[in-house]
């Protein structure tokens, strides 16, 4: 995108009393942030990207306000939707987050890495992978943002670091990014993890296998969850009922309901999927 496009002309524009109170964005972040609350900034969602964007993509900020800034620019994204609908506007996302993804500063990658799980796009893959090997606060957020713009090349490298870890929470995040890659990206895990089972080592070819199955019903999983989406009523209606009987989950999802509210349905489905499913043990096979 020509560098003469500003933000502002790809994203809608915040009234008078927002505008105003983003205007002093610059000056609090030049200030103390010890008990700086931002989340205000995170609540006007879409609007306030451009201003937030302008800051994280200010090198002259002290690191820490850097840091912060890239925190509120994620929660902004996410609260935005914005990975929900990629286009043009990720061109201007984008040069920010590669610039923060090369910092110098652990904090400031850490907090990018954030910011990158709300933004999907392949151009984040190159600068992502690296920060696998950081340091533990780095390494996590570069997993999640992995899944939301990786593929099937990422699938290996973070199934290995998911037998590695001795730590639970990060293997639950492991394993939400491999969801998510196959939920949005309809990337077959389970076939890689087949493909690849020595290279694990001997003594995790039994977890491999349980992780392997538990890919395959996920992909099961995913088909019915694209299904929700349908043009026509009937099959919305089927997956649906066929999503609570493998779940035992009830979502309130009305297949013949307007599209926003199908939206919001197939929305809790997915958070479900990509979060909370992984918490439950995998059902006995008779």
């Amino acid at each position: 995108m020509s560098p003469s496009v500003k933000p502002e002309a790809l994203f809608p524009a915040p009234t008078e009393l927002q505008s105003n109170r983003l205007a002093r964005l610059d000056t609090q972040l030049r200030g103390s942030i010890a008990n700086l609350n931002l989340s205000w900034v995170a609540d006007m969602g879409i609007v306030a990207i451009p201003a937030c964007l302008r800051e994280a993509g200010d090198e002259t900020l002290p690191f820490e306000a850097r840091d912060l800034i890239l925190i509120v620019l994620g929660n902004t994204l996410r609260k935005a939707g914005f990975r929900e609908h990629p286009d043009a506007r990720n061109n201007l996302v984008l040069p920010v987050l590669l610039q923060a993804l090369d910092g110098k500063e652990p904090r400031v990658r850490r907090s990018a890495a954030f910011a990158a799980r709300f933004v999907d796009d392949a151009r984040l893959v190159p600068p992502l992978q690296p920060l696998l090997g950081g340091p533990d606060f780095v390494q996590e957020q570069a997993v999640l943002a992995l899944g939301t713009s990786g593929r099937e090349m990422e699938v290996l490298p973070i199934a290995k670091l998911f037998f590695e870890t001795s730590s639970g929470k990060f293997r639950y995040s492991c394993l939400c990014s491999l969801a998510t890659m196959c939920l949005r990206h309809g990337v077959d895990v389970a076939s890689v993890l087949q493909q690849n089972a020595g290279s694990f080592g001997e003594k995790n070819l039994s977890n491999v296998e349980s992780v392997r199955g538990r890919f395959v019903e996920f992909k099961i999983i995913t088909a019915l969850v694209r299904e929700l989406s349908s043009s026509a009523a009937t099959p919305r209606r089927e997956a649906d009922e066929k999503l609570h009987k493998l779940t035992g989950k009830q979502v309130p999802f009305d297949p013949a309901g307007d599209e926003a509210a199908r939206a919001r349905g197939i929305e809790e489905w997915q958070n479900y999927f990509l979060k909370d499913y992984w918490l439950v043990p995998p059902s006995s096979k008779s």
